[in-house]
């Protein structure tokens, strides 16, 4: 092999070309160079193996804007499914630090990283993470600076409303020292039932009434609006002190929806009916209405320091927000039904003649104020040498104080005003017990085990307890399994205990036990009488690095997960539910569905097991080579253009080639039950049963495929659902089939500095991208029907997606 082409493929893989030696044979004659591959500034060193790795030509393949969407492209790798299944985000490192919260991140642009890992939840608790987590590790380049703009608008195909955003950043890293500022705008415009032609009242309007439907939204009118500052300065020569890193950030969220106005049955003497939609002009506020207002802002801070051996990060943050919701409260109908029926007023008289008989509509206001400061130390290192290995110990103390207090109008006496204080403390350590780099039971392979044990003490609940065993072991060197139990003792939160109770008018709501959709009042709230939940889980995993292709992985991971006294919000209204929760379910005298308390409960039991498995593949796009990069290279520019990360021959514009990735996933659930309280049924969610509006699907598959080359890109994602049922156990009402679904979200990107020399054109196109995606290509709905073969209203397409097929443009500038 050249040495020439060796420095070139070494500089590609991000290797200095002083690392490659020329090797010699016995006629002196050079045959053979090795490449010596150093650590990357800012990788950890754990014993699990990366679930996926992506260079700068990978991460410039997925087309992402910012950290916050590379992430969420990512979340399929990224997000774990240990944790009950949820999917929960990553824990964030960044030069393989511990920081205060992702906001430090989110405003980054891609173009500034030089690697990304993202590592297994065994990983997690070495630096003092919950072990339910995975990690993912951004690792910045060493000089880069950019300031963009951009610009995206949305709307869907069927019309109806819009949704745009604004942002502008600017971002400047010079070794450890970093400064960004981003401020960002997004609206989302409101859509009206009338506008997708369906209706929550399940009747056509008499002639002269107001069409309710013109009066209710699918989707709320909202706006947001976010000013994101992070400063970090590096300690003595080159940051080798350590790092400061301060952040702040001012939010500001407004929402309005319509609940659409009040109706009522009036009934005369004779027996005859008429459903009447009260609204009018002569009715005062007419129309229900929620607005919410939320303000408020986040500090953080981190500081990081080796001491010798070990590596100190302290962190800490202070988050503020205040939230005021008015609801319009429903018109008290009794004195107009009394009338109708005495005969005093026509049930078809006109709605401005039945107001008299009506009071003014009421408004509820909610306020709820919350402050959450939080505090932690983290201390690793590897103080004692093994035969197998350095030993890990990482020691973490904290203290954590949450605050929420709530009141609303509605209900004299009402306020809540609750507080919790939570010290902490925990310890990890990692135990290598056979190494090959060490020779010591080399047959065997690597082999490593991880303990950790924590507790917290909590004001409101007293101590909670948490510890994990874990087991690393690679055979061969691309292969690895991953063995870990995890024990964790959770109190429910502040919000589930003591948030603001508040009363929802004419929310529609499908009752499975008369097979009908109706309107009802929702109560919704905290419930201080919940208690701590205990968690026992299993998770088995394997990993194999494929001798093939370019950075490609088969992963298999298997969940055995069970949990006790689960704090929940309350389950879909099914038979089964509303008979082991009767009092907070209110019937009229004809067996009709009034009101639900949906305020929080606890589940004595819930269990579920499921196997995930899936496959990485990544590879490279060759292209030709022009005559300009040879010329760099030949020379050893060290220019940069567009943020380029220094000492990286050519620039942007003028390379050829590209990547290609495909992945794909499939869960598949063994068991999913729930016993709602001790001695009751316990209830098989994959065979019928439900504690949501929507059952447990038995499978699930993601899928996503990128190709970037020469400056144009298209990345696809896929979700498959399987079908699921809910059925009624009553024997009176209507049973549910959902049949399976898939949908797929694709985006075009065109790097315009490299499309066919566009830039030299036109100079303002240097350093700009043009995205179009168009989420739900195929408009995919899920089909939701009863027994007799209907799809109830609160089923219908528009109200499960109003959006539907959604087309997007976006324009992104660096300067």
């Amino acid at each position: 092999m050249p040495v020439a082409a060796a420095a070139n493929e070494a500089v590609q893989q991000g290797t200095s070309v002083q690392d490659i030696e020329p090797r010699e044979d016995d006629d002196g004659m050079i045959n053979e160079i090795i490449v010596t591959a150093p650590r990357l500034r800012g990788q950890v060193d754990v014993p699990q193996a990366p679930i996926a790795v992506l260079d700068e030509a990978e991460i410039e393949s997925v087309g992402a804007s910012s950290l916050a969407e590379l992430l969420e492209e990512l979340a399929p790798q990224s997000n774990s499914a240990s944790g009950r299944g949820s999917g929960g985000p990553p824990a964030i490192l960044v030069n393989g630090q511990r920081i205060s919260g992702f906001r430090e991140m989110r405003n980054y642009p891609p173009e500034a990283l030089a690697r990304v890992e993202i590592l297994p939840e065994e990983t997690a608790i070495r630096f003092g993470f919950s072990p339910n987590q995975r990690v993912i590790n951004f690792i910045l380049k060493e000089n880069y600076s950019s300031q963009e703009i951009s610009a995206e608008y949305g709307w869907p195909d069927k019309g109806g409303y819009h949704t745009s955003e604004i942002e502008a950043s600017m971002l400047t890293i010079n070794g450890p020292n970093r400064l960004n500022i981003a401020i960002e705008a997004e609206n989302s415009s409101l859509l009206r039932e009338s506008e997708r032609g369906v209706s929550s009242y399940g009747f056509t309007p008499m002639a002269g009434d107001a069409d309710p439907s013109a009066y209710r939204s699918l989707s709320p009118d909202t706006r947001d609006l976010t000013l994101n500052t992070v400063w970090t300065r590096g300690i003595g020569e080159g940051g080798l002190g350590g790092s400061v890193t301060v952040n702040g950030t001012v939010t500001r969220s407004d929402s309005l929806s319509l609940q659409g106005p009040d109706t009522v049955t009036l009934e005369d003497a004779g027996g005859a009916t008429a459903q009447r939609v009260l609204l009018s002009s002569a009715l005062g506020l007419g129309n229900r209405v929620r607005q919410s207002r939320s303000s408020g802002f986040e500090l953080g801070t981190t500081f990081n320091k080796p001491l010798g051996d070990w590596d100190l990060t302290v962190t800490g943050r202070w988050t503020h927000d205040d939230t005021v919701t008015a609801s319009g409260i429903g018109l008290d109908t009794d004195s107009l039904e009394a009338a109708a029926l005495a005969g005093d007023i026509a049930i078809t008289a006109p709605v401005d003649d039945l107001a008299a008989y009506l009071g003014s509509r009421s408004t509820n206001r909610s306020y709820s104020n919350s402050e959450d400061a939080s505090s932690l130390a983290t201390l690793t290192g590897r103080p004692v040498l093994l035969p197998g290995g350095e030993l890990a110990l990482t020691v973490k103390a904290g203290f954590d104080w949450s605050n929420i207090v709530s009141r609303q109008t509605q209900t004299l006496g009402s306020e809540t005003d609750l507080t919790r204080g939570d010290a902490n403390a925990g310890l990890t350590v990692g135990i290598p017990v056979t190494s090959r780099r060490e020779g010591i039971l080399d047959a065997v392979g690597d082999i490593t085990i991880d303990l950790s044990g924590g507790v917290n003490h909590l004001s409101d609940f007293g101590a909670l307890y948490n510890w994990s065993a874990g087991l690393n072991w690679s055979p061969l060197e691309r292969i690895n399994f991953q063995a870990s139990r995890i024990y964790a003792e959770k109190a429910p939160t502040l919000s589930q205990l003591g948030a603001p109770s508040l009363i929802t008018s004419g929310a529609t709501i499908y009752d499975i036990t008369t097979g009908q959709s109706v309107l009802v009042d929702l109560i919704t709230g905290g419930n201080p009488n919940l208690v701590e939940e205990k968690q026992n889980d299993w998770k088995f995993a394997f990993n194999y690095d494929l001798p093939f292709l370019d950075r490609s992985r088969f992963i298999a991971e298997y969940y055995d997960e069970h949990s006790t006294d689960v704090s929940s919000g309350f389950p879909a209204l099914t038979p089964a539910i509303e008979a082991a929760f009767p009092d907070r379910v209110t019937r009229d005298s004809s067996g009709n569905l009034v009101s639900i308390d949906q305020r929080p409960v606890t589940y004595a039991r819930q269990d579920g097991r499921r196997l995930r498995y899936g496959i990485d593949l990544s590879g490279r796009i060759k292209g030709k080579e022009s005559e300009e990069q040879s010329g760099q290279r030949g020379e050893g520019q060290q220019g940069r253009q567009g943020g380029g990360a220094p000492g990286m021959p050519g620039s942007r514009r003028n390379r050829s080639g590209g990547r290609w990735g495909f992945g794909i996933y499939h869960t598949v659930r063994f068991e999913q039950s729930v016993q709602i309280a001790e001695g009751t049924q316990v209830l098989d969610l994959l065979d019928g049963e439900s504690i949501t509006s929507t059952p447990v699907a038995r499978h699930e598959v993601e899928l996503q495929a990128r190709a970037f080359y020469n400056g144009f890109g298209m990345r696809l994602s896929g979700d498959y659902l399987g079908g699921a049922s809910i059925e009624d156990t009553s024997g009176t009402g209507s049973s549910l089939d959902f049949d399976p679904i898939a949908t797929f979200d694709v985006r075009f990107f065109a790097d315009l500095e490299r499309a066919g020399g566009l830039a030299d054109k036109v100079p303002f196109f240097k350093g700009a991208r043009l995205s179009f995606s168009i989420d739900n290509i195929f408009d995919a709905q899920q089909r939701v029907t009863d027994e007799s073969g209907e799809v109830p209203t609160n089923y219908l397409p528009a109200f499960a997606d109003p959006a539907g097929r959604l087309l997007e443009i976006d324009f992104r500038k660096r300067f």
